[in-house]
Formats: C-alpha cells, sequence, structure tokens
C-alpha cells in the first residue's frame, strides 16, 4: 500500500492529505513550547525526532539539529510523518539504494547518515539571520521559491492545486497537510508534509545529458544541441569550490564598518548558475516536419539558416565554433545565472506599486537585461499589467509623456516578444544549478531585436550585470542585508567587476524597507582608497551611447572619483573632470528645480542640467516603495552623465571609479547605470522622456 501510494507521489504532484493523528483542540497552545518540544509530544513524528536527535549541525559540532530546536531562533518546519518517512525509505529500495526498507539495510555507515542529512537539512529553513518564519497565508505563490534556504542550502518552492489553493505541495510532491500546518511554537512554525522534502541534486548538465536519448522528455532537441555545442560540462557547475574552502579556512573575515559600527559579512558561498529558455520536441517536430527521433542537428542548423537570424554566422559541422549557426542559436537560449519564477520580474518601487500589498498585480513595466552566453548579446525580460505575465524581448510603445502613466499604450503584433509561462501547467524543470522554462516561439537575437533595443533608453541596476549576485540570492532580497567582498586579487568574487587595491572596501547593501530611493533597493558602496572596474554589457547596436549613473545625496559621507572607460581595461580613458557625489539638486550650481504646471519651463530646466552634466532622477523610481514622491521629485536623486563615445556591439567596454580623496569614509556610490543612444537623449522631434 505504501509503495502505491509512493508511486503515485514520484509520478507528479501529490495534493492528498496525510494521516492525521493530531489532537486539533492543541493546535495554537505551543505558543510556551518550543519546535522540538511540540515534535516530542505528537507520537507520529517520532521517527522525525528520532533523526533529529542523530543529526549534527555540521562536522564541526557535537550539538544536534535536536538541540537546535530546543533553542531561540526562526525556523520553518516541514515535518514528514512516521508515514511520510517509510515512503521515502520505500524510494530507497527502488532506486537500489537499499534492499529493504530499513535503517540497518545502508551498505555503509557514510551512506545512512548522508540520507539522515538529506531529510533533516532539508526540511528546515533556518531565518533566524533574518527573524523570517512562514506560515501558510505567507508562502510564496505558485512555483516561486522561498527567500530562505533550507539548512542543506537549498531553495525549495510551492506548488497549487488549481482547483482547491489550500491544497498545496512543497517541492512538488510533499503535499503539505490541511489540517497540521500553522502549529505556532515558541521559535517556528511547523507544518506536517507526506513526504520528505529532498530536492534533485540533478544539475542542468547532467539533466540535459539524460533528455538526449529520451524522447519523452519533450526536451531531447535542445539538449542534444547542448551537448554538440560542448556546454554539457560547463552546466554541471555548480559552486566555485575554492571559494568554499577559502570561506572555511576563514579566509573572508567580517569587516567593521566603522560608519554604522556593524559587521559586515562576506558571502557564504560563491554558486553558479544557468537558465535556458528551450523551444520543447513538440516546437522542432512542427518546424522541421520530422518526428523527434529523426530530427538531426543538421537539420536544425538548416532551419536556423533559412530563418536568417544570424546572417552573420556560419554553417558546418564545428557545432563548438561561436561562429558557427548552431552555436549562436542556443547560446542566445542561455544565461548564466539561475534565475527564479519570482525574480524573473523584480518588482520593488516602481511608481504605482506596493509590494508590501500581498498578491498585488503588476503596474508600470520592470525589465531587466541580461547578457547571454556565447557570443555577447542583451536578453530582455519584461513584464507589465498589459504583458499579462513575463515576456522575452517584447518592445511596446509606452503612454511615456510628461503627464502619461508609463503604461503600454499598444504592442504590435511583432513586437510582442514570447511569452514565459510561469503557472502549474508551465512545466518548468528546477535543478540545483539551473532552470528550464519552455517557450513556444524561436528565440533569436534579430534585427527587429537589435533595433528595438537601440532605438530605447537601457537602465541597469548596477548589481544586474553581475551573475553572481542572482546566482547567489543577492538581487532585490526580501529582507535588509549587507555583503562584503574580498579586495585581495586572489580572492576576487565577481566576473564582472574587479576590486584593484587592498584599500578597498567594497560592499554590496539592499535596502528593503529602508526607506531608500534605491532602484530595486540594491546599491554598490565602496569605501577607503577605492579602485574599481566593471565590465559593462554589450551595446546592441554601433552608435555613439551617452552612460549615466544614478547617485543619491542623501548620505554626507559621499566622495569624489575620476571615471575612466573604454575598451583597454588596462588603458582606460580619463572621463572628464573628477565626479563628486556630493552634489545633489540642493546644489544651485546644477539648476535643479522642482517641476512645475509649466512643460515648456520644465524642459528649459532640464536642458539646463544637462548642460552641467545632470538630470533629474526618473519619473519611473519611487523614493520609499509604495510611496508617491518619485526619484524626479528629489532633490536628493539625481543623475551623472558620465560618458559619451561611440561603441561598438564587438567590443566589451569597462568603466572605472577611482577615488581622488585620502580619506577613507568617503564613499563610492552607484545605484544604477543607464545606457542611451544619441537617438533617444538629442532627438529633436521626440525628447527623451522624464521615465
Amino acid at each position: 500500500m505504501r509503495r502505491k501510494y509512493l508511486t503515485a507521489a514520484l509520478a507528479g504532484l501529490m495534493l492528498v492529505g496525510c494521516k492525521e493523528d493530531i489532537d486539533m483542540s492543541e493546535r495554537y497552545v505551543f505558543t510556551t513550547r518550543t519546535v522540538a518540544s511540540y515534535l516530542d509530544a505528537h507520537e507520529q513524528f517520532s521517527e522525525y525526532v528520532r533523526l533529529l536527535k542523530e543529526q549534527p549541525i555540521s562536522s564541526l559540532s557535537q550539538s544536534t539539529v535536536y538541540q537546535l530546536m530546543t533553542a531561540y531562533g526562526s525556523y520553518t518546519v516541514f515535518a514528514p510523518s512516521n508515514e511520510a518517512i517509510a515512503l521515502y525509505m520505500d524510494s530507497l529500495v527502488i532506486k537500489g539504494i537499499i534492499p529493504e526498507a530499513s535503517w540497518d539495510a545502508f551498505p555503509t555507515d557514510r551512506c545512512r547518515d548522508s540520507i539522515r542529512e538529506v531529510i533533516i537539512f532539508n526540511s528546515i529553513l533556518d531565518g533566524t539571520a533574518q527573524d523570517i518564519k512562514y506560515y501558510t497565508a505567507e508562502f510564496p505563490r505558485a512555483n516561486e521559491e522561498f527567500a530562505i534556504t533550507t539548512m542543506a542550502d537549498r531553495k525549495i518552492s510551492v506548488t497549487y492545486n488549481p482547483d482547491d489553493l489550500d491544497d498545496c505541495a512543497i517541492d512538488g510532491i510533499c503535499p503539505l497537510s490541511k489540517r497540521n500546518r500553522d502549529i505556532l511554537t515558541l521559535n517556528g512554525y511547523v507544518h506536517e508534509v507526506g513526504y520528505v522534502v529532498s530536492p534533485s541534486n540533478e544539475t542542468l548538465g547532467s539533466k540535459l545529458h539524460q533528455f538526449t536519448t529520451q524522447p519523452e522528455s519533450n526536451f531531447s532537441i535542445v539538449a542534444r544541441m547542448v551537448e554538440a555545442c560542448g556546454l554539457m560540462d560547463t552546466l554541471c557547475a555548480v559552486r566555485d569550490e575554492r571559494y568554499e574552502t577559502l570561506y572555511l579556512q576563514g579566509a573572508f573575515p567580517k569587516f567593521h564598518w566603522n560608519l554604522l559600527n556593524v559587521d559586515v559579512v562576506a558571502p557564504e558561498h560563491r554558486k553558479y548558475g544557468f537558465t535556458l529558455f528551450a523551444e520543447p520536441d513538440e516546437f522542432w517536430e512542427a518546424a522541421l516536419g520530422k518526428e523527434r527521433t529523426s530530427i538531426t542537428m543538421h537539420d536544425v542548423q538548416e532551419w536556423v539558416e533559412a530563418q536568417k537570424f544570424y546572417p552573420e554566422g556560419t554553417a558546418g559541422d564545428d557545432y563548438r565554433d561561436p561562429r558557427n549557426l548552431l552555436n549562436i542559436y542556443l547560446t542566445y537560449h542561455l544565461l548564466p545565472e539561475r534565475i527564479p519564477v519570482d525574480k524573473l520580474a523584480l518588482h520593488y518601487n516602481e511608481k504605482g506599486y506596493n509590494y508590501r500589498v500581498s498578491g498585488m498585480s503588476p503596474t508600470i513595466p520592470v525589465w531587466a537585461h541580461y547578457t547571454t552566453m556565447g557570443k555577447r548579446r542583451l536578453l530582455r525580460i519584461w513584464e507589465s499589467k498589459e504583458s499579462e505575465g513575463p515576456c522575452l524581448n517584447r518592445f511596446p510603445r509606452l503612454n511615456n509623456g510628461r503627464h502619461g502613466d508609463y503604461h503600454e499604450r499598444e504592442c504590435l503584433p511583432e513586437n510582442e516578444g514570447i511569452r514565459i509561462r510561469t503557472d502549474e501547467e508551465a512545466g518548468i524543470i528546477r535543478l540545483i544549478n539551473g532552470i528550464i522554462y519552455p517557450i513556444d516561439k524561436p528565440l533569436a537575437y534579430t534585427s527587429r531585436v537589435r533595433d528595438n533595443l537601440a532605438r530605447e533608453r537601457i537602465r541597469y541596476d548596477a548589481f544586474e550585470m553581475q551573475p553572481e549576485a542572482m546566482n547567489n540570492d543577492m538581487r532585490c532580497m526580501s529582507y535588509f542585508m549587507r555583503y562584503y567582498f574580498s579586495s585581495d586579487p586572489d580572492k576576487q568574487y565577481f566576473e564582472n567587476l574587479t576590486v584593484n587595491t587592498k584599500e578597498t572596501n567594497f560592499m554590496l547593501l539592499n535596502g528593503r524597507d529602508q526607506g531608500w530611493p534605491n532602484y530595486q533597493a540594491d546599491e554598490v558602496l565602496a569605501e577607503g582608497l577605492y579602485d574599481i572596474t566593471i565590465t559593462l554589457p554589450p551595446v546592441p547596436r554601433y552608435g555613439i551611447y551617452e552612460i549615466r549613473m544614478g547617485v543619491s545625496t542623501v548620505s554626507s559621507t559621499r566622495g569624489i572619483c575620476q571615471i575612466y572607460w573604454g575598451n583597454d581595461k588596462d588603458r582606460l580613458k580619463v572621463q572628464g573632470i573628477p565626479v563628486n557625489m556630493q552634489l545633489g539638486g540642493q546644489d544651485a550650481l546644477l539648476g535643479w528645480e522642482q517641476d512645475t504646471e509649466d512643460d515648456d519651463y520644465n524642459a528649459e530646466v532640464d536642458k539646463k542640467m544637462r548642460n552641467n552634466g545632470f538630470m533629474k532622477g526618473p519619473e519611473y523610481i519611487v523614493a520609499n516603495a509604495g510611496g508617491t514622491e518619485t526619484n524626479r521629485r528629489s532633490a536628493t536623486s539625481t543623475r551623472r552623465i558620465i560618458v559619451r563615445e561611440a561603441m561598438s556591439p564587438d567590443e566589451t567596454y569597462y568603466l572605472r571609479f577611482k577615488t581622488v580623496q585620502d580619506f577613507l569614509e568617503k564613499q563610492l556610490f552607484v545605484d544604477y547605470l543607464e545606457f542611451c543612444p544619441k537617438e533617444v537623449y538629442d532627438n529633436p522631434d521626440t525628447p527623451e522622456d522624464i521615465w
């Protein structure tokens, strides 16, 4: 009977209840008891309690996880019942790990201990550092992941029965009891689950390797494309093991920030990640008129060539060549960062949106522009009220006048882009280092896409250009956090950002709920005798671009830096005079004035500021998320025009920020960067919008 139940669980989403033995009259009376004492009081968790008492917190500690559950903290515990653990043991028999469902049947102590660790460490979300614990009303939406990880450092998600939203499962196959949930204790919530939470350890590379011989997966064609292009090993990377070792050896001590008298920690991990937007096999069967098992890589390459997506590409059998058509086509589908459903569109402080309102729908558009793998190209993710979900490469016309609302006015069919489905039926595949999103249209960096991008101002959050920030859960976090990064040249964290001097104190701050005017809450901050270099994303077309940096002057500690730019990282050109980040709209020489009812006068004010190398902040960003004061209306939020140069999509460009002061607590502050083509900022017919 247990085996039959298990087979159903492994086959797909299980949303059935499990055995209920708990006296519900006691459900809400455990606020004077801990998680451990609650579990102790109920026989149906006796096996789970036994494992908690056996499992050490770490290899360096003699304390057990059970002892942790008796102490102060903020824990969300998905406690498997005895029946749930028995089902999991049955699954190990099916997989051939043990011959019978017994803890005495493991071939080695190490194997038994690793299985116990899987059960325990994946059942607990440790929110102690951020004081976060979840009851069901605060669970993520469908397919989204919890903000904090399990004790095994894994992200887990929630799925819901569309016909009964009270019917939900953790990580796809672990049904949450309808009755025994939201048990509030002194140190967290307990939720009973009907199966052990055990996220897959499959990587994107290993899963695609399996798919190459599994036509039923519906991704066998893209899997064979990845294999042909020689990317399987790359997509197996999970984390930087050298960084892990250094961290455990204490090579990244806390940085004491004198300004606020607080300690700032280094990230515990340096993870890798990947996102694949993939046309499924059924798409290729329809496009090529052949059965999926008969489709060859030559067939796919011929089809790509016939579409004329990439006239610069070359045909041939060397698919590993980055100039090869198949390679060019495939790598545009791949991003070097794992983007979960809840981060496809980063909603925080765009005008009209209030993240504090649970379940609020999108308002004005939010976007992100990522640099793809292979040949560096831009891929846009866009979401608005009108787009009905996140989309790839959508280019609508916006109501972006001075008195507009910035909503989509219209979107031509050829510019609608490709919708990324995030519903229960989407077929999203989550892996330890990657996510596969099925798409129903071909994704390509066409001339139309490049032309549309080249006619728009592109705004990047300062950490949008750093894949490590997304892969290590630092982008637009749901809680306030600071991270410190080593300035040692042998311990650099970012691929696209170099700290050039050991005297640089480099940090990422997330200002969630702090009332800061930061775009998407994030900011880059450096102090000391700082000197950093950022690798810039590619431009879509050759042309003259203006680069601006968003600066908030609310702090008196902002400093003065010299900016350099160019495509030779070791010989960058000086860009103008040093930038004084203390100057804001409150300084008369900038020419800043609050907007009036006279649009012509407002335009003249904007022109005077541009002549001084400044711009008002965007109308798009609200200073305090959910509020009404936009950055344009704030004298302390301005943009600095720092570069105006010709740029090519085939070149890699860099920005260097170097202090010109000797004061150790004067800061480099970068909130966001904007790339604006001359066609936009110097258009005599249609002036650049205020958004």
